[in-house]
C-alpha cells in the first residue's frame, strides 16, 4: 500500500520537474497513521494528518497524508487539487455532477482530478491515504447535502 503512494509521489516530482539537491526523507504513511480531528459541525467526524510536503516550481506542492470521516454526505465544488487516493477502510460513494456514480471500499485506489464537482457520500466511517498536488493555500469548497 505504501509503495503506491510513494510511486505516485515520485511520478509527481518527476513530472513537475522537481529535482532537489537534497531530497526530503521518506515518509511512512500506512493504516496505523493517526489523523488529527478537524473542526466541523457537531456530530460529524473528519480527521487529517499531512505527513509529507514538498514544494515544486511555482506554487505547486505535493502533500501526503491520511484523511478520515464519519458517515456524512457533502457536495464538493471545483476541487482545488489532483488527489490520488488509497482507501484504507470504510465505504464512500462518489457521484460526479454528470451523474456518474463510483463506489470505493478498503483496498480501492482512484484519482480525483482538480476541478472535480460532485457528492461524497460516506456510508461507513472511512479512512484514506492520499497524495495531493496543487496550491497549498487552496481549500475545497463544500456544503452538506441532505437527503
Amino acid at each position: 500500500m505504501i509503495n503506491r503512494a510513494l510511486i505516485a509521489l515520485a511520478f509527481i516530482g518527476w513530472t513537475a520537474g522537481g529535482v532537489h539537491a537534497q531530497a526530503p526523507s521518506i515518509s511512512i504513511v500506512d493504516s496505523a497513521t493517526p489523523s488529527e480531528e478537524l473542526p466541523v459541525k457537531p456530530g460529524v467526524y473528519i480527521g487529517q494528518k499531512i505527513t509529507f510536503e514538498d514544494t515544486h516550481s511555482g506554487n505547486l506542492v505535493a502533500r501526503v497524508g491520511v484523511w478520515e470521516a464519519g458517515i456524512s454526505k457533502t457536495y464538493l465544488e471545483d476541487y482545488p487539487f489532483t488527489e490520488y487516493v488509497l482507501m484504507i477502510s470504510g465505504h464512500v460513494v462518489i457521484t460526479n455532477d454528470d451523474g456518474t456514480e463510483n463506489s470505493f471500499k478498503a483496498g480501492d485506489t482512484f484519482v480525483i482530478p482538480k476541478g472535480f464537482s460532485g457528492i461524497w457520500d460516506v456510508r461507513e466511517h472511512m479512512k484514506k491515504q492520499m497524495v495531493q498536488v496543487g496550491d497549498p493555500t487552496a481549500r475545497p469548497t463544500s456544503r452538506p447535502v441532505s437527503d
